[in-house]
């Protein structure tokens, strides 16, 4: 990824493509897991975990609980740093995240 942005400028459909494809591998994959998840644990019911808006909160998700922690990885913060915080980053990021799932979530 850090190849990818320090080259943006002089290859931006490059980077644009790289970008995209690692975001809906990854997307897609969370997606899966986030289906599960809501079907086992009865959040299924919800409008947000409908199939037609799995995609927006899947988006929302990585958003919300994967992209602060890659971004600071990414601008060179200390992975020991990081790795001390993940718990508590991603504790407090699903918790908002499902009560704003369980109180109207997605449209």
């Amino acid at each position: 990824m850090r190849a990818g942005i320090s080259e943006a400028q002089r290859f931006p459909d490059l980077a644009n493509s790289v970008h995209r494809m690692a975001r809906q591998r990854g997307e897609e994959a969370v997606g899966r897991l986030l289906d599960e998840v809501a079907q086992s644990d009865g959040l299924g019911t919800l409008p947000a975990f409908t199939s037609a808006r799995l995609a927006t909160t899947t988006k929302l998700f990585v958003d919300l609980v994967f992209m602060p922690m890659i971004m600071r990885a990414l601008f060179g913060e200390k992975l020991q740093t990081l790795r001390g915080q993940i718990k508590d980053h991603v504790a407090r990021s699903v918790a908002f995240f499902l009560a704003a799932c369980r109180h109207g979530g997605v449209n």
